[in-house]
């Protein structure tokens, strides 16, 4: 490793040491290197066309659409209605309520595309049930969180969109890849959530099935589950690209809340896109600065390096994904999961491909792993969201979390290493050559 190179990484870790924002992180790492490099300063002005065709793509724009889209179903009252139709479809018998809220965590991931917005708005519903039912604060807020984690492979979700886009792989294809493995992490969390629950007696509330209330919570739900068919219909089908679906969700989700709830106020209307566009400015200037960083790495030739060394320790592909699987759970206990995706998955794609691994099943495990590192301290984001929902400490969280991220861990590598769980989908609806 050069001069610059090293400089590079020194100044990376010492940026993220001292609490310098992500965004500034991944740019000022990239221009202490282009300050070291020989002739260093020649590459200065190739860096703003390197921003300009990192954020030109149409696909970007689903993003900042979808953002908007999920806040404004979230005033809507739409985790409300699709938390109760969860309890009275599968939330009877002791667990009942935990199976309940992982499966209504995983539905509104199919509307908002967002991890963070889901775990608040379904904690905020949920966890007055969950404490109701004698469910210790601890186990309520790991319950949660791990269930945002679990929902993130649930189209729309922003991480697939980026993956598709950097990896140049079909975004339908990975939206329609990402179902059945986001069915089968929900179904490791629901089994443990019901053995603990009667291990240690939470959930002592029986609720007995009423086909009135059952009707009546789907007919409040339903608006939002045709939301959730219309985009993946459209998607899948071919009707429409995401950016068209993330389009088509904002007008809906305008239309839901103020014509059909009733809850959207001028103000509160003012109020979500601010927020909406606070947060896509954050994701879109990361995006950027990866951009930079991008640049100035393939200059050095990292990717070069970085794939002499896989080819020299991972020849063949069950040592490569394991490798690239715990490559990408170190990254992520220490950086977000936008920067990882944006900087690893176009080094580590075609060397993938290169080992006969199919685009879309590499970029549907990691989703799974980066997933991870949203209920993983220090980064976590997920996990913090609820912690500070439920009110309790990530001390005390710690305890109940760790066998729920040993079931996620389980579940991510049947994933890794049983493809067809992740391509059946996509092969069955002909998104795959």
């Amino acid at each position: 490793m050069g001069l610059a190179s090293t400089a590079l990484v020194i100044a990376f870790f010492a940026f993220m040491a001292v609490g310098v924002p992500i965004a500034f992180v991944l740019g000022g790492a990239a221009l202490v290197g282009i300050f070291f490099a020989p002739n260093g300063l020649e590459l200065l002005p190739g860096l703003p066309q390197q921003i300009y065709d990192a954020l030109s793509s149409f696909n970007f724009l689903a993003i900042p659409l979808f953002i908007f889209a999920g806040s404004l179903l979230s005033e809507g009252g739409v985790a409300k209605n699709l938390m109760e139709f969860a309890s009275a479809t599968i939330g009877r018998g002791r667990g009942g309520l935990g199976v309940s809220v992982i499966g209504s965590t995983m539905l509104f991931s199919g509307i908002s595309g967002s991890s963070s917005a889901d775990t608040a708005a379904i904690s905020k519903v949920a966890d007055p049930s969950l404490k109701e039912q004698g469910y210790p604060a601890p186990f309520r807020a790991a319950l949660l969180a791990s269930s945002g984690c679990a929902g993130t492979l649930i189209p729309p979700t922003n991480d697939l969109i980026l993956i598709g886009i950097v990896g140049n792989m079909s975004i339908a294809g990975l939206f329609a890849g990402g179902i059945l493995p986001a069915i089968v992490n929900g179904l490791g969390l629901m089994i443990w959530a019901v053995y603990i629950s009667r291990r240690y007696g939470y959930g002592n509330v029986s609720v007995a099935f009423s086909l009135k209330k059952t009707a009546l919570s789907f007919v409040k739900a339903g608006p939002a589950i045709l939301l959730i068919l219309i985009i993946l219909g459209g998607i899948l089908g071919g009707v429409f690209t995401p950016t068209e679906a993330a389009s088509v969700a904002v007008v809906y989700g305008f239309l839901l809340a103020a014509f059909v709830y009733r809850t959207l106020t001028f103000n509160r209307l003012a109020a979500i896109l601010r927020n909406s566009i606070e947060i896509s400015g954050m994701v879109l200037l990361v995006i950027a600065m990866c951009a930079i960083l991008g640049y100035v790495l393939t200059i050095f030739q990292v990717p070069s390096m970085l794939g002499k060394l896989l080819d020299a320790w991972a020849p063949e592909k069950i040592l490569f994904l394991l490798l690239v699987q715990i490559l990408f759970f170190i990254i992520g206990i220490v950086m977000d999961t936008v920067p990882a995706i944006l900087i690893l998955v176009p080094m580590l794609t075609p060397m993938a491909v290169a080992r006969g691994i199919e685009p879309i099943h590499f970029g549907i495990l990691i989703e799974c792993n980066v997933a991870l590192s949203l209920i993983t301290p220090p980064i976590g984001n997920v996990l913090f969201t609820a912690c500070a929902v439920v009110g309790v400490t990530l001390e005390r969280v710690v305890k109940p979390l760790l066998p729920m991220i040993a079931v996620l861990t389980v579940t991510m590598l049947i994933i890794t290493y049983v493809e067809e769980v992740s391509m059946f989908l996509p092969r069955l609806l002909k998104l795959v050559d």
